[in-house]
């Protein structure tokens, strides 16, 4: 099939990396958004007080469109969603964003006609305006991971909320004043609920933290001194936790140099527990760093620890059993009194818009995503999946990934059969959910294997996953550096052009038979 028509699903990282990979091929792209800005979990009516970037600068750009030096180590909320503003303006993508538009369903097209339906329903003002159908030859998804708020329905709710009390997302909170001079009561540990637990700290008349178990949290700074990115997000790093695929001297550390290991994270954790300090805040997690590491490990806000010690946040390790009129009962007992209640527990992963045909394959009955490179389903034909994975470097995996399926639509790959497909990912899902169980976040949790998950997107494409052979010691050692990746599509094109170049050089080779 003659792919000309793309539809992208989304306008966040995801969607408009996706939008300019595609764009630049030579496509005709449409993108829907559902909001009114792009940026998606950036997007300035999500975005917090206080929102900040986990990554530092230079670590979380696109490859060939950097940050700019006046931004500080680690962006607002405000910055990246400019940044990205200027970058879809930049490359022409803003012109094909349509705001406002829902996709309500995406179906194949009837008969054996190959390709997509896909229904959208204009909105203003939360209500629906008109509808319409396009027709597209390839679909990328992008709504993302982190699309729909998850609120526990907890008994009570209604009552508290019908007595005048306020439930909120933390994906919803977008004005700090709601909470001056109020009781609030902040559920999760997640980043975005210990940014508004320190939020509320300084803000609120009381603020009360309910959590279900304490995870490990990173300061800005190891020891006061080293930036995290030389700590967490370089290759030599990574090389520490054990991938399903061990190679070279990764084999030799998670064997025989398995005491090397323990003594590596021991000393992470005893520099977290001194420098913050946990023991004195009661808030050591149970489980060694090297299990916990993944999707929740996140940078401490400036303060919090601080905070709780002085018990400006009340710290309480339990769920809310309830609620009541005037507040929430605790699981241990405890009523607790509260005009807010903010949520900070995460977001449910779906495709609600998808033909249950194809969902069905993408997700299994306990939600598992199902995706080959986290990119495509073998049996999901000419739709792929941008963004449905979590990593270190968000921008970075995004945009390699579109490279990859721009690369996959043309043919340019040589992939493992369909059969073969679906088998590395069964593997690869048993070995994270027997290996990776508390980072496992439907499947999709990479973390902190995103220097291994590139490379294997490099190595499908056929080019080098060494990207700075004048200095390997640098690549090992230094953090994610996203400019090492900007020439991916000249290298690609030298690389089609030299393949070429043999075949008809082979094809002119005259061929003589001694008889």
């Amino acid at each position: 099939m003659t792919v000309k028509q793309v539809c992208v699903i989304g306008a966040g990282v995801s969607g408009l990396v996706s939008a300019k990979t595609f764009l630049e091929e030579g496509y005709e792209v449409t993108v829907f958004e559902k909001r009114q800005g792009l940026g998606g979990v950036w997007e300035r009516s999500r975005a917090y007080p206080g929102l900040s970037s986990q990554n530092p600068r230079d670590t979380y750009a696109f490859s060939d469109y950097p940050m700019p030096a006046s931004y500080p180590e680690w962006p607002s909320g405000e910055q990246i969603c400019a940044y990205l503003e200027s970058y879809a303006q930049y490359f022409g993508v803003a012109e094909k964003i349509q705001f406002g538009v829902k996709v309500t369903k995406v179906e194949r097209k009837s008969g054996n006609t190959p390709g997509w339906m896909v229904s959208v329903s204009f909105q203003e003002d939360g209500k629906e305006i008109r509808k319409q159908n396009y027709e597209f030859d390839f679909v990328i998804v992008c709504n993302g991971l982190c699309d729909i708020p998850y609120i526990p329905n907890l008994p009570g709710m209604e009552e508290f909320i019908a007595a005048g009390g306020q439930v909120i997302h933390t994906n919803n909170f977008n004005d700090g004043s709601v909470i001056e001079g109020k009781r609030v009561v902040v559920v999760g540990f997640g980043k975005s609920a210990t940014d508004l637990a320190n939020l509320a700290a300084t803000k609120a008349k009381e603020c009360t933290l309910v959590f279900r178990q304490a995870l490990w949290k990173v300061p800005n700074f190891f020891l006061g001194l080293f930036n995290i990115k030389y700590i967490f997000l370089t290759r030599f790093a990574e090389t520490w936790m054990p991938y399903h695929k061990l190679q070279g001297w990764e084999k030799w550390l998670h064997s025989f140099g398995k005491p090397l290991v323990w003594v590596f994270w021991r000393l992470n954790e005893t520099i977290l527990r001194l420098q913050f300090p946990l023991d004195a805040c009661g808030m050591v997690p149970k489980q060694p760093i090297n299990k916990l590491i993944g999707c929740s490990i996140g940078l401490a806000p400036q303060g919090f620890f601080e905070h709780v010690r002085a018990g400006k946040i009340r710290a309480v390790k339990t769920k809310i059993n309830k609620f009541f009129a005037s507040g929430v009962e605790l699981d241990n007992g405890e009523q607790v009194h509260a005009d807010i209640v903010v949520f900070g527990t995460g977001f449910l992963q779906n495709i609600p818009f998808l033909e249950e045909k194809y969902y069905r394959h993408v997700f299994d009955e306990q939600g598992t995503i199902h995706l080959y490179r986290h990119l495509i389903h073998p049996q999901v034909p000419q739709m792929g999946f941008v963004g449905y994975n979590y990593t270190f470097c968000a921008q970075l995996s995004a945009e390699i990934g579109a490279r990859w399926l721009s690369e996959y639509v043309k043919g340019n790959m040589a992939l493992p059969s369909q059969q073969e497909m679906l088998e590395d990912v069964t593997a690869e899902l048993e070995w994270r959910k027997k290996d990776r169980p508390y980072a496992f976040v439907s499947g999709a949790c990479l973390i902190p294997f995103t220097f291994h998950y590139i490379d294997e997107l490099i190595q499908d494409m056929g080019l080098s996953t060494c990207r700075k052979p004048a200095n390997l010691l640098g690549e090992l050692m230094m953090p994610a550096d996203p400019s090492a990746y900007k020439n991916l599509r000249q290298e690609l094109q030298a690389k089609q052009h030299s393949s070429l170049n043999d075949s008809a050089i082979a094809a002119n080779i005259e061929v003589s038979t001694v008889s």
